[in-house]
């Protein structure tokens, strides 16, 4: 009788223990940072010394006297260029400042004064002023413009450096030869009919540029 509340205690207590045991192994198994917060720690702000700034200030900054050494020396190692390579080059039509200004201050002029400045204009590589006076010359009855600015564009005679086109203009060379041959000049006469045959070979090679401006220029 007495031996079943003795084993019933028994097991009581060794049921009591294994919980015992179970919650102290719990305890020991839960990190440190669960069991307590921890509060985040600020990043204490850099202070710099006065003199330690200057410093880092002079350590990074760009060595500049040797910047404007090298760009000075560059500099006087470039060769010099003339006048007429630094200028730039002139816009192509009558777009001349310089010429407008001097028409006026001039007033009425005549087309042989008219030409007599667009060749200063010329010789002084002002090409844009002189096309616009030589333009301005060969309407008003200069043949001798009209040639000038014929020859700017014609392919046998043309010179980038003194033309203001980019490259020969047969349209252009035409219309101004026509221009001086109305105004009685022979060597225009000729060169028109050098123009056709320049045109008529080119279209009969097949450019079909060349066959409307035959066909428009016979048409006159």
């Amino acid at each position: 009788m007495n031996e079943q509340p003795q084993e019933s205690r028994a097991r009581l207590w060794v049921a009591i223990g294994v919980v015992v045991a179970a919650t102290v192994t719990a305890i020991l198994l839960v990190p440190d940072d669960q069991r307590k917060p921890v509060e985040a720690i600020p990043t204490p702000p850099v202070q710099v010394q006065p003199e330690k700034a200057e410093s880092r200030k002079v350590e990074t900054e760009p060595p500049e006297s040797h910047q404007e050494k090298t760009a000075a020396d560059a500099e006087a190692a470039a060769p010099s260029r003339p006048a007429e390579e630094t200028s730039s080059p002139a816009a192509p039509g009558p777009e001349g400042s310089a010429a407008r200004s001097w028409l006026a201050a001039a007033g009425q002029v005549s087309p042989g004064q008219l030409l007599e400045k667009a060749r200063q204009f010329e010789r002084s590589g002002q090409l844009a002023d002189a096309w616009l006076l030589y333009f301005k010359a060969a309407r008003e009855g200069s043949a001798a413009a009209a040639m000038a600015l014929a020859e700017q564009a014609d392919p046998v005679s043309f010179d980038p450096a003194r033309s203001v086109f980019e490259e020969p203009d047969l349209v252009q060379a035409h219309k101004w030869y026509r221009r001086a041959a109305e105004l009685g000049d022979a060597e225009a006469q000729q060169r028109l009919q050098r123009l056709l045959a320049l045109v008529e070979k080119q279209a009969v090679a097949g450019d079909e540029r060349a066959a409307l401006w035959l066909q428009e220029w016979k048409a006159r």
